[in-house]
């Protein structure tokens, strides 16, 4: 698939119905604006493209992070991109940054690369960490992992088994597959290394590192990152209906339900839920104490330690953009509700990404059987986004095509 360019230089949008696919319930347009961060203030720059467009059936991993193709995203995702940074450029072991978006705060205890000295079981420490100048601030980095060791308990495996085991494996820590430093068996392993990226609130120690009873994991430290969270991991599975190897018991003291990811039913969700990955808490793709009910025009975001050369940099939630809708000759203003913030400190750059919605159509739509929809979008009464209609099912088959009804053209 070719990469998408923008509408404009200044802003990147599309205009659609949803749900895909199906008889339209609601109209919506999706807005994209990119800015330069200059002392502490936005300076409109060239916009970025709108990121995976799930819409498109030749989308490889459609349910890969980062899309902006979430209509139906009801909270603001706020993901910083980049790396920390040792102050003045001077190596250092560990240092701490930290973002803050209005009155709350997430910071990360960064640490150069440790290894685990094990010789013998009851002999674990905990190496010094290697000096860094800079550190990616990445999931991978994170705690988590598996522990290959624990016992699969299916024997033979077969191929297609063993190729499943990536992430549906009793060793794996159910947060973060793909982090680094969740240990099971309590008995010494070679090149066992530890997160770069920890909880400065529960920082693992020799003596909480093994759980020693894969059941166990919910107990462990939650992992901390910045970036876009994966559908692999468990706070955003649980709410399509998937589970854990070992699902927590319901009386756990799940962190994730002190957060709000997670109702105090958690455990039941498996049974309630419908096993759709476009649930509107499964598509949220904020990390843990990063998802905003909402972000009003002006709410203060600082970012410190995650640029080369300043402290910190910082900007105000800008004002979101004027969203009308013309729709069969009738124009309806809808609210834009920002769904994502994409700050990427060592650029000094963000982009933010708002969606609008109209849900009371003036008669009904539908894509593939009408061959012109009068739909279009305006932004700030200047940019016109016009409805891309696809062609009737019948000129598909003249054609000897085979499309969906309501997929845009590549």
């Amino acid at each position: 698939m070719s990469e998408r360019e923008p509408i404009s230089e200044a802003l990147d949008a599309v205009v659609d119905f949803y749900p895909p696919g199906q008889l339209p319930e609601l109209a919506y347009g999706l807005i994209k604006r990119t800015y330069d961060i200059v002392a502490d203030r936005l300076v409109p720059a060239k916009a970025e493209p709108l990121f995976h467009d799930i819409r498109q059936p030749e989308t490889e991993f459609p349910l890969a992070p980062g899309s902006d193709f979430w209509p139906m995203k009801m909270a603001t995702d706020v993901i910083v991109r980049g790396s920390a940074f040792a102050p003045g450029g001077n190596p250092v072991g560990s240092q701490m940054i930290r973002v803050t978006v209005g009155n709350e705060q997430k910071m990360i205890a960064v640490y150069g690369d440790r290894a685990v000295h094990w010789p013998a079981r009851g002999q674990l420490r905990f190496g010094p960490p290697e000096p860094y100048t800079e550190m990616p601030i990445e999931w991978a980095r994170a705690y988590g992992g598996c522990d290959p060791r624990v016992p699969v308990g299916i024997d033979p495996m077969t191929v297609a088994a063993w190729s499943k085991l990536e992430f549906d494996h009793p060793g794996v820590y159910p947060r973060n597959p793909f982090g680094k430093g969740y240990v099971v068996v309590d008995e010494p392993a070679e090149g066992l290394s530890l997160p770069n990226l920890e909880d400065p609130s529960a920082l693992l120690r020799p003596e909480t590192l093994i759980t020693g009873d894969p059941r166990k994991w919910y107990l462990q430290p939650l992992p901390v990152c910045y970036e876009f969270t994966n559908y692999m991991m468990f706070q955003r599975y649980a709410w399509i209906g998937l589970e854990s190897w070992f699902p927590p018991p319901a009386d756990a003291p799940m962190r994730e339900v002190a957060l709000g990811l997670l109702p105090t039913n958690f455990a039941e969700l498996a049974k309630i839920v419908p096993g759709d990955p476009m649930q509107p808490l499964a598509i949220q793709e904020g990390p843990m104490g990063m998802v905003y009910p909402d972000l009003a025009p002006g709410t203060p975001v600082i970012v410190e330690g995650m640029h080369p050369e300043l402290a910190h940099v910082g900007f105000p939630i800008p004002a979101p953009p004027k969203v009308d809708f013309y729709i069969d000759g009738k124009v309806f203003t809808e609210p834009a509700q920002l769904t994502t913030v994409l700050v990427e400190p060592n650029l000094a750059r963000v982009s933010l990404t708002w969606a609008a919605r109209r849900w009371d159509l003036p008669r009904p739509f539908v894509p593939g059987i009408h061959a012109n929809i009068p739909l279009a979008l305006l932004i700030d009464d200047a940019h016109t986004v016009p409805y891309d209609s696809p062609p009737p099912l019948r000129d598909q088959v003249k054609q000897g095509g085979g499309g969906r009804p309501g997929k845009p053209k590549s």
